[in-house]
């Protein structure tokens, strides 16, 4: 062959390589890619057979995943290929080429070249980082056709690309798998059997929250710090017909407005300073889906406006753009506040309000509950690697009294800190009452008196601070006992000292 002809068999090999890597690139099933790769290869190379040998995980043996004929047909004899040189690339790690397998010493002695009639083979392993995860094998049973070293060339090259393709897909299968148990696993997690309480307020609660599953109103959810605000929005979503898409949730307590802004609503890059690119707000990320937005009462006139677009017209901007974006979200809020009185004095936006309570669910305290305390406390016990280290299975009847008539002021997130004080506290197999923190037992900590015309959030105020005097001012120490983030109590402390009261130095 004279080297123009050379150079445009080359052109021409470089051109067909091109085009099959752009379809084996496009394909993202693994079991369709198999198939196409395999079919690719004996299209190409007019081979009567082929096979795709890949290994599962690395220890393990090689196993056919794919057998086709020249008419892209799978056929059913895919034990009959020559052993030999399959042996012969494992242990190489180089293509293997043979023109007449009966003639070629390699295949003395070689039992299924005589014994299945093959003639040409030509097999090349898949590789990734050196480590062979696959092999494809071609033959011929007939001199119609004989492999030349061109085909090896070519199946050489053609090998690399598709171990990628192949690798990358397989990769995606098995995170599609991955996600599929998780979706799975999380569903099952807030499936209603799984919300622990059988009080006859918190049943009303989740009477309430089962008949607002299949619509997409918003749905406003009060209740104090710690009573399962979350945990209530998520059983929403996951037990809802937007179960697939998304659930997003935002704290919107003491941060600053800019930062919440910018969060919710995204930015174009250059609007402001340190916007060095543009970022998708979470309302966006959320489409489709669920957003919850926790501490709804915190948030200033300026982000009550544009979540008001927001449910109102489907509508957001990104800071610094004039578009509009489309969203499809459900919103679900939450507050400890009372928001019909912060709208009664002005810190709220009436419109916004009537916005979000489409349906408003209580959930009413642990103090209010006090006969599902035995049953978070059998939950949290058998929940706990470290209650089931130590076979902790109960409580002594001194400790469950002693719980019993505590005034949980941080709720059920308290109750789970205690318990997982408790386990490590406990010397044998049962909690006892000295295995209980202070404040549990301690009169100084036990609910205020009700005072006629004192609001449920200055009760709070004020059992907050009893709380931090009882801890002698340790801020970290009376966030635990609380069952709160040291963020949250920091932010209650915050009120106080705006109110007037003196704090623990």
């Amino acid at each position: 062959m004279t080297d123009p002809e050379t150079k445009n068999a080359d052109r021409k090999e470089i051109l067909a390589l091109y085009d099959i890597s752009q379809i084996i690139n496009s394909i993202p099933d693994f079991e369709e890619l198999l198939s196409k790769v395999m079919d690719l290869v004996i299209s190409t190379t007019r081979a009567e057979r082929g096979f795709l040998m890949l290994r599962d995980f690395p220890q393990e043996e090689m196993s056919v995943k794919v057998a086709r004929n020249l008419e892209q047909q799978d056929i059913d004899n895919s034990g009959e290929i020559s052993q030999t040189t399959l042996n012969q690339v494992m242990e190489t790690g180089e293509p293997l080429l043979t023109s007449d397998a009966k003639t070629d010493p390699r295949f003395t002695g070689s039992e299924s070249v005589m014994l299945y009639n093959i003639r040409s083979v030509l097999c090349t392993p898949l590789k990734k980082q050196n480590q062979i995860i696959g092999l494809i094998y071609i033959d011929c049973l007939t001199t119609s056709n004989v492999f030349t070293e061109d085909d090896r060339a070519f199946l050489a090259a053609f090998a690399n690309m598709a171990a990628i393709s192949i690798e990358n897909a397989r990769l995606q299968a098995r995170l599609q798998q991955e996600n599929l148990i998780l979706k799975k696993e999380i569903r099952h997690q807030y499936q209603f059997d799984n919300i622990i309480g059988r009080s006859a307020k918190f049943m009303a609660a989740l009477s309430l929250v089962e008949r607002v599953l299949d619509s997409s109103v918003p749905v406003l959810i009060q209740g104090e710090s710690g009573t399962g605000k979350e945990l209530i929005a998520r059983a929403i979503h996951y037990n809802g017909p937007r179960r697939e898409a998304m659930f997003l949730a935002q704290y919107c307590g003491a941060l600053p407005e800019t930062l919440l802004e910018s969060e919710l609503f995204g930015y174009k890059k250059g609007s402001f300073t340190g916007a060095t690119a543009n970022k998708i707000g979470l309302f966006e990320e959320a489409d489709k889906g669920t957003f919850f937005l926790d501490e709804i009462g915190d948030i200033s006139p300026t982000i009550q406006a544009k979540l008001l677009r927001v449910l109102q017209d489907g509508e957001m901007r990104r800071i610094g753009e004039n578009k509009s974006i489309k969203v499809d979200i459900r919103i679900i809020s939450a507050t400890n506040k009372n928001l019909k009185q912060e709208v009664a004095e002005g810190r709220f936006r009436e419109d916004l309000y009537y916005r979000l309570n489409v349906v408003t669910i209580d959930l009413p305290p642990l103090r209010d509950r006090r006969d599902d305390i035995p049953l978070l406390v059998r939950h949290f016990l058998d929940h706990s690697p470290q209650a089931a280290a130590k076979k902790i299975r109960e409580l002594t009847r001194e400790a469950q009294e002693a719980m019993s008539a505590y005034h949980w002021p941080g709720n059920i997130r308290e109750l789970e800190n205690v318990i997982s004080y408790a386990i490590v506290m406990a010397k044998g197999n049962i909690i006892g009452i000295d295995d209980l923190p202070g404040p549990v037992l301690s009169h100084k900590t036990e609910a205020p008196p009700l005072i006629p015309g004192k609001s449920m959030h200055q009760m709070e105020l004020d059992y907050i601070l009893s709380t931090l005097k009882a801890c002698q001012g340790d801020r970290k120490r009376t966030a635990s006992q609380l069952g709160i983030s040291l963020r949250t109590l920091q932010y209650k402390l915050k009120e106080l000292k705006q109110e007037g009261h003196a704090l623990e130095k």
